[in-house]
């Protein structure tokens, strides 16, 4: 797809959008934008398409989620423009800024960016344990669970018992953007030789 930059009004709509269906379980758009991340940065491309009965939840099967297929369309776009956002930022080795919204006291928490970022990692949670298993890169999650796992319910999962210092809490936040580069270049080769591999295979299949 042809990559066309997103406006300030087509992120506007998306939120918006998204936050109308978050009674449905929608993902705002910042935990989407931690879920394309780690899709994005991870050990293999997925397709945001396959992704959207996550993103959108019980709204993806509901037919009155949407007042016409002209809106759906419109969305559909959005969101396909978010994602190849994200991808052009991390192909083009550009600084990666999450999408972070505040709350009604103007403050920045990144909790959802995290959750985001945590969910897409399940989807090829296996693969991921080869970050897990890295000594020298594991690191850069360190800062992402930190977020995802604050206000855990079981209180032994939390980093810190009583809550982050505000202190902690920005420097965790300013250490997404670089986590996610070093991830990205971390699965780079593995998703080369992923896609070499497809490309070889469909190569093969034509010659018959």
């Amino acid at each position: 797809m042809k990559f066309k930059p997103m406006s300030e009004q087509d992120y506007q709509q998306l939120g918006a959008t998204l936050a109308r269906l978050a009674p449905q379980g929608a993902m705002s758009l910042e935990k989407l934008d931690g879920f394309f991340a780690a899709l994005h940065s991870g050990p293999e491309a997925i397709k945001p398409a396959d992704c959207l009965p996550t993103i959108l939840g019980a709204a993806f099967d509901d037919d009155a989620a949407f007042t016409s297929p002209k809106v759906l369309e419109k969305f559909i776009t959005q969101i396909m423009g978010h994602w190849l956002e994200i991808a052009r930022t991390l192909e083009k080795g550009e600084d990666f800024y999450p999408w972070l919204d505040a709350d009604e006291h103007g403050v920045v928490h990144g909790n959802a960016w995290a959750d985001g970022f945590s969910e897409g990692m399940q989807i090829l949670y296996d693969d991921w344990t080869l970050l897990f298993d890295d000594a020298t890169a594991a690191g850069a999650l360190a800062p992402i669970m930190a977020l995802a796992f604050e206000h855990h319910p079981d209180s032994e999962m939390r980093p810190f018992l009583d809550g982050a210092s505000a202190e902690q809490k920005a420097e965790w936040l300013a250490e997404i953007s670089p986590s996610v580069t070093q991830i990205y270049r971390f699965f780079a080769a593995l998703r080369q030789e992923m896609a070499d591999a497809e490309a070889q295979a469909e190569a093969d299949n034509g010659d018959f």
